[in-house]
Formats: C-alpha cells, sequence, structure tokens
C-alpha cells in the first residue's frame, strides 16, 4: 500500500488544496527544547489532527495517538462508515447507491480510503490506542496489552524528546455533550515523568474554524484554496453580485502548563483534564 512520509504529508497539506489552510498562530508559546504533549480539540473523526500537524513546527515530527478503528485492519468496516459519514453528504449517497456501475466505484473507493488509511496510521509511528468496549475476556486483554504498550512508547517518545498529540478525552471535548468521558492520560504521563525528576510542557492546542466545517463546507474551504476560485468571488464581491465569505481555519498554540505532582490522586487528574478542557472551550469560543 503506497503511502507517504510526515514531511511530505506536511508539505502537502500546506502546497495542495487536499484539505483546508491552516494558519498557526501562538507558535512561540511551543518550548523550544524539552518534552512536550500537545493537546487538541477533537469532537469527530475529522482533520483536526492533520491541521495540528501541519500547523505544528517541522521538527521534531509530532506522534499523535491514534485510536484503534483506524490502525487496524480488523476495524475497517466501522472505518469505512466514519470516512462516509465524515466526508460524503446523505444526498450524494443516495443518487450513488442508485446507480450500479456507480456504487460499485463508490465502494471500492471507500474500501481504498479506508485500506489506506490504516497503512498510513500504521506508516507514521502513530501510537495506537484501545477505546473500545470489550465484549468478550479476550477483547478486554487485548485491550489491556494495546494501551499498556501506547504507554510505554508515550514514556519512550517523550524521554527523547520527540513530541506527543492527545485529545485531552477520547474525542469528546466540547461542551453539551452527553456522558463526557475524562481520559487522564496526560495528567498520568506528566506524573510519571515528574516522578523522574523531569517536567513535560503540556501545550493547548486549539482548533479553530470559521465557519465550522461540515460535510459540504469542507469543500468550499479546499475551494478557496484555489487562486481562480478565490478572483472569481473577489470579482462578484466586488461587482456586489455576491458576497465573497472568507473561510478561515486556525490553530491556536496557548502557553504551556504543567502537572508538577508525583502521587496524584483520580479525582486531581480529572480536575485538571476538566480545567484544560474548558481553557479549550473558552479559546473556541473567542472571536
Amino acid at each position: 500500500m503506497l503511502s507517504f512520509s510526515y514531511n511530505f504529508l506536511r508539505t502537502l497539506g500546506r502546497t495542495v488544496p487536499v484539505c483546508p489552510k491552516q494558519r498557526p498562530v501562538g507558535l512561540e508559546n511551543i518550548p523550544k527544547t524539552g518534552a512536550i504533549i500537545y493537546v487538541y480539540n477533537h469532537t469527530t473523526r475529522r482533520g483536526e489532527p492533520i491541521h495540528l500537524g501541519v500547523a505544528a513546527p517541522n521538527t521534531p515530527k509530532i506522534r499523535f495517538l491514534a485510536e484503534v478503528t483506524i490502525a487496524a485492519k480488523r476495524y475497517l468496516p466501522i472505518l469505512r462508515k466514519d470516512i462516509e459519514d465524515s466526508i460524503f453528504p446523505d444526498g450524494f449517497r443516495e443518487k450513488i447507491r442508485g446507480r450500479r456501475w456507480a456504487n460499485s466505484f463508490y465502494n471500492k473507493l471507500i474500501d481504498f480510503m479506508a485500506r489506506y488509511i490504516v497503512a498510513q496510521v500504521n506508516r507514521l509511528d502513530s501510537i495506537v490506542v484501545d477505546l473500545q468496549e470489550p465484549n468478550t475476556d479476550e477483547e478486554r486483554l487485548e485491550k489491556q496489552r494495546t494501551n499498556k504498550q501506547a504507554l510505554k512508547k508515550c514514556i519512550e517518545s517523550l524521554e527523547n524528546n520527540i513530541p506527543i498529540a492527545i485529545a485531552p478525552s477520547g474525542g469528546k471535548t466540547h461542551e453539551g455533550i452527553e456522558n463526557p468521558v475524562y481520559q487522564t492520560i496526560v495528567p498520568s504521563l506528566a506524573s510519571l515523568f515528574f516522578k523522574r525528576g523531569k517536567v513535560v510542557k503540556i501545550v493547548p492546542s486549539v482548533v479553530k474554524e470559521n465557519p465550522a466545517i461540515d460535510k459540504k463546507i469542507f469543500w468550499c474551504y479546499l475551494a478557496d484554496r484555489i487562486f481562480f476560485y478565490k478572483a472569481i468571488r473577489w470579482i462578484l464581491n466586488l461587482l456586489k453580485i455576491k458576497s465573497y465569505k472568507k473561510y478561515r481555519l486556525t490553530v491556536e498554540f496557548l502557553p504551556p502548563l504543567t502537572f508538577e505532582n508525583a502521587k496524584p490522586s483520580k479525582p486531581e487528574k480529572i480536575e485538571f483534564v476538566k480545567n484544560l478542557q474548558q481553557l479549550i472551550y473558552s479559546t473556541i469560543r473567542e472571536k
């Protein structure tokens, strides 16, 4: 399966309109040396990790924590559905399914995209975590093994000053969600590091979309990266024929935080994560 390097994908994202253009803000807040954990908002299975990876400094490359559903072939059916739900509008899918030849090509395209994502996630040396609810004892043991290995890889990366990136609560970091889950891996890693006499810098990284990107708006963001398209829209706006709405996507890096507690209780970890999320929420709400 064809896959690309970390730096090549960053260059691709910056120069070719294959994803919305990111504008980094607050790069001066990122420490030049030492262990770093990027913590970002990630409310759906969309592109926040991609936006963060493109906006962050070139070196050292970031190791992202990736959910097992995008890294293991056994979860391909789940990944295929996620790709469909994230990219293609419902109306488009209904039309495609009504045409046999088009539906066959469409299914092959989705399958290729799913397999490519799995290959690429592994090619980029992502750290795989399992957040699935186990149904059997075998699945429970497999989940424990996967997450234990992930913790080990996180520590090894931070020891070597390789940044890692984490969504702080299992993909649910916006207000208004039901039954929020507070994953405590960020303070847990910081605590383990502090026991070793080291302090890890935790950099809140806020992906802000204006307007919010959905399946339809996504294509507008891409089109707005094409000079010819932007020129036509600018002329139409100048002639007062059609208003030109600029699409802006920023990745804001906030001043780093620390968690200097060698023996924290679980409530203390949860409180830290709650405060971290609240910081992200308030930054998203800012105009």
